[in-house]
């Protein structure tokens, strides 16, 4: 699977372009943060998509976007290989400088790290419900579930939504809720990367997959 930015809406206004549109609209959009849109966001934006399409086909869209750094980055080898290692592809991916409209058009933020989720909240102050950093999101829905018979952005809106209630201090300590960055130090940090970042991922798939089947399939 490649991971790239979505094609430029068509201008034909036909009704199956106007249903294709009417679909990504109603897909829940994820946008996920952390410092350079070169490390950890593009990968754990790739890893969900990917994830999601499995038990969600056509459902999601995720995004991600750096709080600093150049826009127009490639990711480097090693990025690219554990991508690949993960079943998807960033040979075509492009570092995006955060902005605004980014948060705006997002349905949830995540986070890599309690600074990057402060950036976004400064940026779009009323974007505080519905940022939370990776670790943390995934630590309070682990005991959450919606009502039945929702579809499935529906069902992410109410999970958002009791999320922002059920906010609670890590048990560890805040670090808890941070990935850490391999930016320094890749043979190093990667590994802890994983460690930190896939439970996280692994979590959020397997919610939609335990309760997808209250609602639509």
């Amino acid at each position: 699977m490649t991971i790239r930015s979505d094609p430029a809406p068509d201008p034909l206004t036909g009704p199956t372009v106007r249903s294709a549109e009417a679909g990504r609209r109603d897909r829940f959009r994820i946008l996920v943060v952390c410092t350079g849109n070169l490390f950890r966001s593009p990968l754990a934006a790739g890893l969900l998509q990917q994830g999601l399409d499995e038990v969600a086909p056509g459902r999601f869209a995720l995004d991600s976007a750096g709080t600093e750094g150049a826009a127009g980055g490639e990711v480097t080898d090693d990025v690219q290989s554990l991508a690949a290692d993960w079943g998807f592809d960033l040979s075509e991916f492009r570092a995006k400088r955060l902005q605004p409209v980014h948060v705006t058009n997002a349905d949830l933020v995540i986070a890599m790290d309690r600074w990057h989720r402060s950036q976004v909240v400064t940026l779009e102050p009323r974007a505080l419900r519905r940022t939370f950093t990776l670790r943390e999101f995934a630590r309070i829905i682990r005991s959450l579930s919606t009502s039945e018979d929702l579809t499935t952005r529906q069902r992410w809106e109410n999970l958002v939504a009791l999320a922002q209630r059920s906010r609670m201090p890590a048990p560890g300590g805040p670090d808890f809720d941070d990935v850490v960055d391999p930016h320094d130090d890749w043979d190093l940090l990667s590994p802890v990367m994983n460690d930190q970042m896939l439970p996280g991922v692994y979590e959020m798939v397997d919610w939609e997959y335990r309760n997808s089947s209250l609602g639509e399939a």
